[in-house]
């Protein structure tokens, strides 16, 4: 099965989405500076259909089909949510995805997982935990690429990450599953 993990770049926006890329990129400069080359503010998981497709279909009003699953405090959501990818993919130009082969019976049970997380609050502390040395963690509040990482350890993907953004998490993945490819060319 094919699975997505869409990352979102702040493209002519002002505000949380800029100061996330800003603050990553400096973290990046101590830490790793190979995740520079990322300016992500935001991931999603973009779970297909069950006929296991994203596409845009233009039989079914032009939307992109499947569901996003992710926390963020952006317009009504306060935390973790799942969507329609046609909810979240509304300006395709700021996505980019990568694509991961993840084994069908391990993502279903990955799903029913983070399913439960669904309504748990957004995570400000682990935010505030790039800032300070010692680890804040709270198993019932989680922010997008920490809540994303976990799906990806439940499907096998990769390993825990205590404080992982959304730039960290794109290079994870990429070095196994090849760079991100924008949604719309």
């Amino acid at each position: 099965m094919k699975l997505r993990f869409i990352f979102h770049k702040p493209i002519g926006e002002r505000g949380i989405g800029k100061a996330i890329v800003a603050w990553t990129w400096l973290l990046g400069c101590f830490y790793n500076w190979k995740v520079l080359k990322y300016n992500y503010s935001h991931v999603s998981v973009w779970v297909p259909e069950p006929d296991c497709s994203y596409g845009f279909e233009w039989q079914n009003m032009g939307i992109y089909q499947g569901q996003c699953f992710s926390s963020t405090t952006r317009g009504t959501s306060d935390g973790v949510r799942i969507a329609p990818a046609y909810d979240i993919l509304h300006n395709p130009h700021r996505w980019d995805y990568i694509e991961c082969d993840v084994d069908p019976e391990r993502c279903e049970v990955a799903l029913a997982e983070l399913n439960k997380l669904i309504g748990l609050k957004y995570d400000f502390w682990g935010i505030f935990g790039f800032l300070n040395p010692f680890p804040v963690q709270d198993d019932k509040r989680w922010y997008c690429s920490e809540v994303c990482n976990w799906f990806a350890v439940l499907c096998g993907i990769t390993e825990r990450e205590k404080r992982i953004s959304p730039r960290r998490f794109a290079y994870k993945l990429a070095k196994r599953w090849g760079n991100p490819t924008p949604l719309i060319v």
